[in-house]
């Protein structure tokens, strides 16, 4: 039995072309442990730009760094960020 509900796989991030594009980011996701800023850490900042563009970008001042491996990570604004229940309140 699938506990997900058809609401929340019908749901998707307007960044993302359809559902199913979006629950395939979120099984990798999973593997990979994508952080507090969600599906915005694989996004880039030419995306971003296009998204934007579009009115398809839910969190425009999400910001880009280059870690010292020379990958790209896009970081949401702390207070747009995701935090569970052991996270909160904490620094």
């Amino acid at each position: 039995m699938n506990a997900t509900s058809p609401l929340s796989q019908a749901y998707y991030p307007a960044c993302f072309s359809d559902a199913s594009q979006y629950q395939q980011w979120r099984a990798a996701a999973r593997k990979a442990k994508a952080g507090a800023s969600d599906y915005c850490t694989d996004c880039t900042r030419e995306y971003q730009r296009e998204m934007i563009k579009q009115s398809r970008c839910a969190h425009p001042k999400t910001r880009f760094f280059v870690d010292c491996d020379g990958f790209t990570e896009g970081r949401r604004p702390i207070n747009e960020r995701l935090f569970n229940d052991k996270t909160k309140g904490r620094r």
